[in-house]
């Protein structure tokens, strides 16, 4: 069986001390949380984050529970914003173990996203991480699976590979056959999803927020699944933030990682 990590957006319940937790008894060993979070309109932050002065105390849970921190977020390319202002949070992703760091390119101007990605790139470098380049609809810098190759190709920085979300791929017009075309190589890690069906858009976000259980939709992920190396890391990413008061997180969780798993047998 595949190692399987657990995105925090999948179960948010009691937030990273809980996701910890959580995975231990569900029996995964891999985490993705945030030690960054994006920001909502009113300038607070959008998901629960790791705070520095929590480290000792969560890389203990981690150690604990005997789970590791697969990938940290949340650390796009801005127009507006330069990523050296992440260094404390990228820091802590060091930290805390990470294994990398997410990125999307959300910087339409080329020269300059390309520069702050491979600063990005160094910084992260520094702390023993490598950054998970991962596209989609609404990043308009990076917004499909070619401009993702592309840019890997053109920066050329050891440790900077491709995120391939099955939502993202579908929806941006990626295909199996673009992905079997791709060097094994590139691809660092993919997210697993499901979804209703396979129009293109750029304006998805609600559903970005609100995905399907895989097997329940129409995504053909076991296909999926075989096209990438052994190697490539896997995050279970099945948000639902609109269930209502009678959602329960950790059981929608739980059949996220079953139906998961079921991909594998």
């Amino acid at each position: 069986m595949r190692n399987l990590a657990l995105h925090q957006i999948t179960m948010m319940k009691d937030g990273p001390a809980g996701l910890v937790r959580f995975a231990a008894k569900a029996g995964l060993r891999s985490i993705c949380l945030f030690t960054q979070s994006p920001t909502a309109a009113d300038g607070s932050n959008m998901f629960p984050v790791v705070e520095a002065k929590d480290k000792a105390a969560f890389r203990a849970l981690l150690a604990d529970h005997d789970v590791t921190v697969l990938n940290a977020e949340y650390f796009p390319i801005m127009a507006d914003a330069d990523v050296s202002s992440y260094l404390p949070a990228i820091g802590l992703a060091g930290e805390l173990g990470a294994k990398r760091i997410v990125t999307h390119v959300q910087d339409s101007d080329p020269i300059r996203a390309e520069d702050q990605l491979a600063s990005l790139c160094r910084l992260a470098a520094d702390h023993g991480l490598d950054v998970g380049l991962e596209f989609t609809g609404f990043a308009k810098g990076c917004n499909n699976i070619d401009k993702a190759v592309w840019l890997v190709g053109k920066l050329q920085q050891p440790n900077l590979n491709i995120a391939v979300d099955a939502l993202h791929l579908f929806r941006t017009g990626g295909s199996l056959q673009k992905l079997a075309a791709i060097d094994p190589a590139l691809i660092g890690y993919a997210q697993i999803c499901d979804g209703p069906d396979f129009r293109i858009s750029d304006d998805y976000v609600e559903e970005a927020m609100n995905r399907m259980i895989p097997g329940a939709g129409v995504f053909p992920l076991r296909e999926f699944l075989a096209l990438l190396s052994a190697e490539v890391d896997l995050d279970i990413e099945v948000p639902q933030f609109s269930g209502g008061a009678a959602f329960d997180p950790e059981q929608w969780a739980l059949d996220a990682i079953a139906a998961s798993r079921s991909l594998f047998e």
